[in-house]
């Protein structure tokens, strides 16, 4: 548990915006509790929070000690069990006289074995180690998936929380505008209806400042929520950890998804899924139950028929007269081949995944530098010129709030694809991220080009061999553990 606790922390580490650094012991656990009123949360810390605090990474987590524990009760053998028993005895001509030895009864003292054929505590014990490895692999998926959403809430609350500022700034200089328009009225130099403009228009921005803040409200919630402490971090603010357009970006090595933790957990239920299915194919074979027996009746006047002391072994063996564990078997079979679909299935997805979000990722690096280079630089100068005419008298107010309009939508505009670059740079990261386990821990249950599988109805899946599959539907080649280097 240790070592996969130590893997987990140093797989979350890697989602960080710089190098990523090498494994460290983080502590996984602690008092979930949120940060306190006024404090700046910063990115490395809502991670390190989700690690001790997200209830699905506890949940899962607790899967990994419970799958541990499956192990030892798989490798119990069964317990010899110790039968006594007295028997023969006559209310009407009594027990006899003497000590409990010499009662006139049937005594008898019995131990009975169960002893598992076909090798079952084995495979038993083979089939709770590997379901532990794919409980595992499943402990680091999910990690890395919570992770993920834990960036992903983050970079949607601080762009809200760009948008507030934003809003703010803008409300702001209306404010000033609108006495320096008063004082101009008074003056004579601007008319009441452009100053009633203005006033309408620092009204919208005080509705959109105060739509803005709820909206980053219900942001900081939700990033609580994925970071599992209590409140909603109401009172809390974000550190402007913005990823640079020149942030690393992990090269796409064609073997990665093969070390993916979610491929890695699906190849690992394969492999239980298998040994599972052999186990149920040997529980054909009909255990054998051993027993020795001592039994001691003394004889007395009123019982001359005694046996005196008396020992017998026994074996015991079901008749298979009416089933041979068939149903097991052929339930075993087909959750081998739905592990063998749904291992098929994972593949797949995380393949298009990755594929999916480098464009994306693409996408919007593209437009974060355009936004920057061209349409912000264009709006402020726009913006600065309206500015300049108005106070000169050289143009009227519905230039310049024309001018606020758009330079307050660019604004907007370039927080949006500010958080658009950072959670899709987060999203390709975490697509990429691979296993803490080695490569070649995981036993192939199947070969290099698997097919769909299924089990046919009405076919007796004892007939099926270990590794066949059936021909009915060709997938797309995907590669096993069996072709990793």
């Amino acid at each position: 548990m240790r070592a996969t606790l130590t893997g987990l922390l140093g797989l979350a580490a890697t989602l960080s915006h710089a190098a990523p650094p090498p494994p460290v012991m983080l502590p996984v656990d602690g008092p979930c509790t949120a940060p306190p009123p006024g404090a700046t949360l910063t990115l490395s810390q809502a991670r390190l929070d989700a690690l001790r605090c997200n209830r699905d990474i506890i949940t899962a987590r607790r899967g990994e000690e419970a799958s541990q524990a499956d192990i030892q009760v798989a490798s119990q053998r069964p317990n010899p069990v110790l039968s006594l028993g007295v028997a023969n005895i006559n209310p009407h001509l009594g027990v006899g006289a003497g000590n409990l030895r010499s009662k006139t009864v049937d005594s008898t003292l019995r131990v009975d074995q169960l002893i598992e054929t076909a090798n079952k505590g084995n495979l038993r014990t083979e089939a709770a180690r590997k379901a532990s490895v794919a409980a595992g692999e499943q402990l680091q998926a999910v990690t890395a998936q919570q992770a993920g959403a834990v960036e992903q809430a983050y970079f949607e609350a601080l762009v809200s929380q760009d948008h507030v500022a934003v809003l703010t700034e803008t409300l702001a200089l209306y404010g000033r505008t609108q006495q320096a328009s008063e004082t101009r009225l008074k003056a004579g130099d601007v008319a009441r209806t452009d100053v009633t403009k203005l006033q309408l228009d620092t009204l919208r921005a005080r509705n959109d400042l105060r739509a803005a803040r709820a909206d980053h409200a219900g942001d900081l919630a939700a990033l609580a929520q994925a970071m599992g402490v209590p409140g909603t971090l109401a009172d809390v603010r974000l550190a402007n950890e913005w990823p640079g357009l020149d942030a690393a970006v992990p090269p796409l090595d064609p073997d990665i998804v093969q070390r993916r933790p979610d491929v890695m957990a699906a190849e690992a239920r394969l492999a239980a899924a298998a040994s599972a299915r052999d186990l149920a194919r040997a529980g054909r074979v009909p255990d054998v139950t051993v027993g020795a027996q001592a039994e001691h009746y003394p004889t007395s006047d009123s019982n001359p028929t005694g046996t005196g002391n008396s020992f017998g072994v026994f074996v015991s063996v079901p008749l298979q007269m009416r089933h041979r564990n068939d149903g097991e078997a052929r339930r075993a079979e087909v959750d081998y081949y739905a592990a063998l679909d749904d291992r098929n299935r994972v593949l797949l997805e995380a393949q298009n995944e990755i594929e999916r979000l480098r464009s994306q990722l693409e996408a919007a690096r593209q437009s974060l530098a355009e936004m920057r280079e061209s349409v912000v630089p264009a709006a402020e100068s726009v913006a600065n010129s309206a500015e300049f005419a108005y106070t000169r008298g050289a143009t009227g107010v519905l230039d310049l709030l024309d001018a606020r309009r758009a330079l307050r939508q660019t604004r907007i505009d370039a927080a949006d694809a500010q958080g658009n670059y950072a959670k899709a740079l987060s999203a390709y990261r975490t697509a990429l991220q691979v296993s803490a386990t080695p490569a070649g821990n995981l036993d192939p249950a199947t070969p290099a080009t698997p097919v769909t599988p299924s089990v046919p109805s009405g076919t007796d899946s004892s007939a099926t061999p270990q590794n066949a599959t059936p021909n009915n539907a060709q997938l797309p080649q995907v590669r096993s553990n069996a072709s990793r280097p």
